[in-house]
């Protein structure tokens, strides 16, 4: 991709197959989407791993909405070592998870109103609970499981609701490529400040599953333990080796 086809941004990138990740680190990304928030300027962001861009380099729908969404972060750490070998690298790993706490401190300081929307109804209500718990302050609006057809009356009174309670955060966890293609689709009627696809973040919150542990995230093998933890993804964490293989391949081919 040539860099006249990629939409401006007020910070730097690190083009990883046509796809611009957000090179501020995880508190750096926290003040900025903090000051759009608060300026009310609408956001979209994607926290983006190999598996994602695997899918959306067979996808042009997808991969445009990656490519014109507010900000992409590196959610990912194949998408580091990739970096690393276009010699552009990112500062650091921005996973969905932290990032999304980062955002509720930021809800609970500010007083933000906070919407959540995705996964199954006892999830979502886990997740709901424990993230009131942990940020009394932030202002929870809102919430709905994301078991609901697209175009459905269950969807249409969903956007009502959220359009009446206008929330300054709005977390979608329908898993990707539904929640990205969902928020694509929805957040231009919405005018939501800012909005981010969180995958399986409910799941964790709601404590039905278990975060690698810190050592294991620093090393950079959550992804191992996810797999070790849960064997019946192993299909999809061969798309980590046959991402990066790829990235070595385009690096010797150059």
């Amino acid at each position: 991709m040539q860099e006249k086809q990629l939409k401006y941004r007020d910070f730097p990138v690190s083009v990883i197959m046509d796809v611009p990740f957000s090179k501020l680190s995880l508190t750096e990304t926290e003040e900025y989407l903090t000051r759009r928030i608060l300026s009310g300027k609408t956001t979209h962001v994607v926290t983006a791993n190999p598996e994602i861009l695997m899918y959306a380099n067979n996808s042009p729908e997808y991969k445009g909405i990656l490519q014109s969404a507010d900000m992409v972060v590196p959610d990912g750490i194949g998408v580091v070592y990739a970096s690393r070998l276009r010699n552009d690298p990112v500062t650091e790993r921005v996973a969905g998870y932290d990032l999304l706490h980062r955002l509720m401190s930021q809800a609970d300081q500010h007083q933000l109103k906070v919407y959540l929307l995705g996964a199954n109804d006892e999830v979502n209500r886990l997740a709901f609970e424990r993230l009131a718990n942990d940020y009394p302050n932030a202002i929870f609006v809102g919430r709905h499981h994301g078991y609901f057809k697209d175009g459905s009356d269950i969807e249409a009174m969903i956007l009502n609701d959220i359009a009446e309670k206008k929330p300054d955060i709005l977390f979608v966890a329908l898993g990707f490529p539904r929640q990205e293609l969902w928020i694509s689709k929805h957040q231009p009627q919405l005018k939501i400040p800012l909005v981010m696809g969180v995958g399986g973040s409910f799941d964790v919150l709601s404590g039905k599953v278990k975060r690698a542990p810190v050592i294991w995230q620093k090393l950079g093998l959550e992804w191992l333990y996810r797999l070790i933890s849960m064997p019946s993804r192993w299909r999809r964490m061969m798309v980590l080796p046959q991402f990066l293989i790829k990235e070595v391949l385009r690096k010797l081919k150059n």
